[in-house]
């Protein structure tokens, strides 16, 4: 079994594109599917003003209110250049970072599937960078949700008084911060449910 986590550059059009250009949003991607030669998608977003967000979305979505701060966007059909590939090698996708020009993939996979990977990606025409290539993490913890994590921790974000800002660790990788912050909740929660499983064992 390999961990794997990707870099791409953010389609033009792409509809993870549009999710990611609402104001003030926190978006997770729940799942995506390969239908033919397009995709489907779920997404979970978070932030102010939901309602707002939700009237500039194109006519391939469909979105459901949850409450006043969340909801969930179905993209109905998309052809995405690079989602296709990942899907279609046989790849597990865990999770999609967004950022303003670039998607980060971690993606689980065998040998197999790396194989596939790499050939559909270039069939594609898809420019990449392997950010990481290796086991699983023992915490359930992404590549990147572990980079952030050590980090913080390194620089002295979890120090009382802090030593450095949340903006700061989010200029350093490139992120907004509401992305940084949802990555650092999302790593945390992992690490302490390990940690603590761990103990009552």
């Amino acid at each position: 079994m390999i961990e794997l986590q990707i870099r791409t550059k953010l389609p033009e059009n792409c509809a993870l594109g549009v999710i990611k250009a609402m104001q003030n949003v926190i978006t997770k991607v729940e799942g995506l599917t390969d239908v033919g030669e397009s995709i489907k998608g779920l997404f979970q977003i978070k932030g102010r003003d939901i309602s707002r967000s939700l009237s500039e979305l194109p006519e391939t979505c469909d979105s459901i209110v949850l409450s006043k701060d969340e909801a969930k966007i179905l993209i109905k059909e998309h052809t995405c250049m690079v989602a296709l590939p990942i899907l279609q090698s046989g790849c597990i996708l865990k999770n999609v970072d967004v950022s303003d020009s670039t998607l980060i993939w971690d993606l689980i996979c065998d040998d197999e599937a790396f194989k596939t990977l790499m050939s559909k990606l270039e069939d594609y025409g898809v420019e990449f960078d392997i950010l990481y290539k290796g086991k699983p993490s023992k915490t359930g913890t992404t590549y990147r949700e572990e980079e952030i994590l050590r980090f913080a921790l390194e620089r002295g974000y979890f120090d009382f008084p802090k030593k450095i800002r949340l903006e700061e660790i989010a200029d350093h990788f490139g992120i907004a911060s509401s992305t940084l912050s949802e990555i650092l909740r999302r790593g945390m929660k992992k690490v302490l449910e390990r940690h603590f499983k761990e103990g009552s064992e």
